[in-house]
């Protein structure tokens, strides 16, 4: 029979290995409730849309295509929607 202080022991070696693994998950939990810090919100294809129309009327329609193009599309809807931020920021730095 084992002694008691080798139980001991061996609770005391659960109860860290325990405390470890609650403290990881609430890390975890956590880290997936925390909100994005300081991101912008992604615009809508309308929004790029409508922004894209007042660069291309200031005469700038090549190179709105050609930014287009850059992002492996013909036409604005078929741009991915995680590169209209992109699209949207270059087309605004040909207005400026």
């Amino acid at each position: 029979m084992r002694e008691k202080s080798e139980i001991a022991a061996d609770i005391v070696g659960l109860l860290r290995q325990l405390a470890a693994n609650l403290q990881e998950m609430a890390d975890s939990i956590e880290a997936k409730e925390s909100p994005p810090v300081n991101e912008p919100p992604m615009p809508t294809l309308e929004q790029v849309r409508a922004a894209l129309a007042g660069v291309s009327l200031a005469g700038h329609g090549a190179e709105i295509k050609a930014i287009i193009a850059k992002y492996g599309a013909t036409k604005l809807s078929d741009v991915a929607p995680k590169n209209l931020a992109a699209v949207l920021k270059e087309a605004e730095s040909l207005g400026s």
